[in-house]
C-alpha cells in the first residue's frame, strides 16, 4: 500500500521509531528474565542463542547474526568465556582467528533458558489471533526482504 509521506515527523506514525521502541521494549522484559535468574546480559544471550542455533561461528559471524558491533560482541564473548559458557579455539584456515561454540554448562543454560523465553513469547503473542501472527510474519518477512534489497530513499526524495 502506497501512501505519500507526511510533512512533518509525527513519530507515533513513523514506522522505524515504532519498531525500535517496540523491539526495545521486548528486549527489556525478555532479558530481565534471564538477567535475574541467569546473571547474563542480552548481548550474552544473544551471542549464546545464536551459536546454539547456528553452531560453530568466529567473532564476525556472531557479530552479523546478532546486528551487534564487534565491541559489543567482544565484550559478551569475554564475560561468556570467562563464565566457561562458551569454548574457543584457534580457526584452522587462518591461526590469528578464533572460532566459539557452546561448551556442555552453555547449552545447559540455554537449555534451562529457552522454555522460560518461548513462554514469555507466548504472553506476548496471546494479544494476535493466529491470522494476525501470520499477517505479522509475513509482513516483517517483506520489509525485511526490501531492507535487504537496498531500496531505500536518498535525502532527495528519491528512489534508488
Amino acid at each position: 500500500m502506497a501512501r505519500r509521506p507526511p510533512t512533518t515527523l509525527q513519530l507515533e506514525q513513523f514506522l522505524p521509531y515504532r519498531l525500535v521502541s517496540l523491539a526495545q521494549g521486548i528486549s527489556t522484559a525478555l532479558s530481565a528474565i534471564y538477567r535475574e535468574e541467569f546473571g547474563i546480559s542480552a548481548a550474552e544471550w544473544r551471542v549464546l542463542a545464536n551459536l546454539a542455533e547456528m553452531g560453530e561461528l568466529n567473532p564476525k559471524e556472531v557479530a552479523l547474526q546478532t546486528a551487534m558491533d564487534k565491541a559489543k560482541v567482544s565484550r559478551a564473548i569475554k564475560e561468556l568465556s570467562a563464565r566457561r559458557l562458551v569454548i574457543k579455539r584457534r580457526d584452522d584456515g587462518d591461526n590469528r582467528a578464533y572460532r566459539l561454540r557452546l561448551s556442555d554448562k552453555g547449552l545447559v543454560l540455554y537449555g534451562k533458558i529457552v522454555p522460560l523465553a518461548l513462554s514469555w513469547e507466548g504472553r506476548l503473542l496471546d494479544a494476535l489471533d493466529a491470522s494476525e501472527y501470520r499477517d505479522l510474519l509475513r509482513i516483517i518477512d517483506k520489509l525485511s526482504r526490501r531492507i535487504e534489497a537496498g531500496v531505500a530513499i536518498d535525502d532527495r526524495g528519491l528512489s534508488r
